[in-house]
């Protein structure tokens, strides 16, 4: 009797312009690259690129080429921050725009900013 392969939760996808942004901005925000979000042990999403301050993360940042960040994507975001009860900042980045960049720019320009904030009232 043959086993069922286990497929991963999420398919891997991504264009060379989207893979290359993700890199340069991991080096120019100094974050961690493909970060993995849980809950209750079941991936949630997947950041493009995140920091952390003190084993806590602050920023997500997700780059973007031809589709802009989904409603799910964003609700899932959302809903891991409420289990967790922590506050983040996600930045929409083009990837065209990382890219035009000869060198790192003083301030990054975005698409979009969303702020969740879970703190109770």
């Amino acid at each position: 009797m043959k086993q069922a392969k286990k497929r991963p939760p999420f398919k891997i996808i991504e264009t060379y312009f989207h893979h290359e942004a993700v890199k340069i901005l991991r080096r120019w925000v100094r974050g961690k690259r493909e970060v993995r979000f849980d809950i209750d042990g079941y991936p949630a999403f997947v950041a493009d690129v995140a920091t952390f301050d003190n084993d806590i993360v602050q920023r997500v940042y997700e780059v973007t080429y031809k589709h802009p960040i989904d409603g799910k994507k964003l609700g899932m975001i959302q809903y891991w921050c409420y289990r967790n009860m922590i506050p983040l900042t996600v930045f929409e980045i083009s990837a065209e725009y990382i890219l035009k960049q000869i060198k790192k720019s003083e301030v990054i320009d975005h698409i979009n900013i969303f702020e969740i904030d879970q703190t109770p009232f």
